[in-house]
């Protein structure tokens, strides 16, 4: 009686911008009960090598189409117009040639300056030399520690940076923001959209995420500079780990409740999304794209108060306070990445993997 040939079926997907060397296959194994086969295979992205960046590299060549300068340059005498992403009710309504807008030199820059109402870009706070740090070497100046307007958000003037705009309070609409201790909330929809800025009771920063701000650009801030809200936090998570000096991220809210712990460990990944298909069936391709990999753990009230990286024990791990709807959608878009990962590929002990797209392709 002879044996039936055991019939065999081969599945591909063509991946698009990439080239495969098949002589360089190396580690294979069989996960998910023998049904997914996974390797190690050297890659190319159009001819170019993929080699490691650095978090700066990579927060630098983020953003799909402009910079932060280049997009204030752009919306010069345009006029602002803020609203809250929940319930679309404006915070800011100012019309061309009543507010401007400025860069801040990095996102904490306020919090971390050493007077009030003096900027100079240094943290000796010009006590060693006020003649070398006024702002144009103006001998008049001399020890008066007098007010750089570059730097210094007025009624007239907005400053931002790649995640927030800082705004004195009178060019907020009246009763369009409620101040609750130092957090500010939406006044119609009580959402919270950011806080007043450390040591400046008059200034307010409000969370790109939770705001939609309007210039004269065709489209709106996030829109204009990321191809979508991973992007966005990606970049956030990336400046914030290299700000801290760590790998290890607890994310919170205002209110200093954590929820989901980052723990970063391949910083620039190239995943492709797509199906396999019948070997004799055409193929449609399956777009390849850069992205950050990270290992995160989304915490309860029971796993935040026992563990010790949820409540600051842990020195190794850095923090970073957003409103909550913030946090709510950095955990969202990581559990939807670790969904469409294979099953053997979402968890590793008591974490889940995750990953978020830093451009829409290579």
């Amino acid at each position: 009686e002879e044996e039936e040939e055991e019939e065999r079926h081969s599945f591909r997907a063509r991946i698009d911008d990439l080239s495969l060397s098949p002589d360089s296959v190396c580690a294979p194994t069989w996960t998910d009960n023998h049904r997914l086969f996974m390797c190690k295979v050297h890659a190319d992205a159009s001819h170019l090598p993929l080699v490691p960046k650095t978090f700066h590299r990579l927060a630098r060549d983020m953003t799909t189409t402009t910079d932060l300068e280049e997009f204030v340059e752009a919306s010069v005498g345009g006029g602002l117009s803020v609203e809250c992403a929940a319930c679309s009710a404006k915070l800011v309504d100012k019309k061309a040639g009543e507010c401007s807008i400025g860069c801040l030199p990095s996102e904490d820059f306020l919090e971390t300056s050493p007077g009030g109402d003096f900027y100079c870009r240094d943290t000796c706070g010009a006590q060693c030399d006020p003649f070398k740090h006024s702002h144009h070497g103006d001998s008049r100046v001399i020890g008066t520690q007098e007010r750089h307007e570059e730097w210094t958000p007025t009624k007239e003037r907005a400053l931002m940076s790649n995640t927030t705009i800082v705004l004195h309070r009178e060019t907020l609409e009246s009763d369009a923001v409620i101040f609750e201790d130092k957090t500010a909330v939406c006044g119609a929809c009580s959402q919270p959209l950011g806080s007043l800025v450390k040591n400046h009771a008059s200034l307010v920063a409000l969370h790109d995420s939770v705001t939609t701000i309007r210039t004269n650009q065709p489209k709106t801030y996030l829109d204009t500079r990321f191809c979508d809200m991973g992007q966005f936090f990606a970049l956030m998570i990336l400046g914030r780990c290299e700000a801290q000096s760590s790998l290890k991220l607890v994310i919170r809210s205002l209110d200093k409740t954590p929820h989901i712990l980052i723990w970063l460990l391949d910083s620039y990944v190239v995943l492709a999304s797509g199906d396999l298909v019948d070997g004799s069936s055409p193929t449609s391709a399956c777009p390849a794209f850069p992205a950050i990999k990270m290992l995160y753990k989304v915490f309860d009230a029971a796993t935040a108060a026992s563990d010790p990286r949820a409540n600051g024990e842990d020195a190794s791990v850095g923090l970073m306070d957003v409103p909550l709807g913030c946090a709510l959608k950095i955990v969202e878009l990581l559990l939807q990445s670790s969904h469409t990962l294979p099953p053997a590929c979402r968890s590793v002990g008591q974490f889940y993997v995750g990953f978020l797209n830093i451009s829409d392709s290579i």
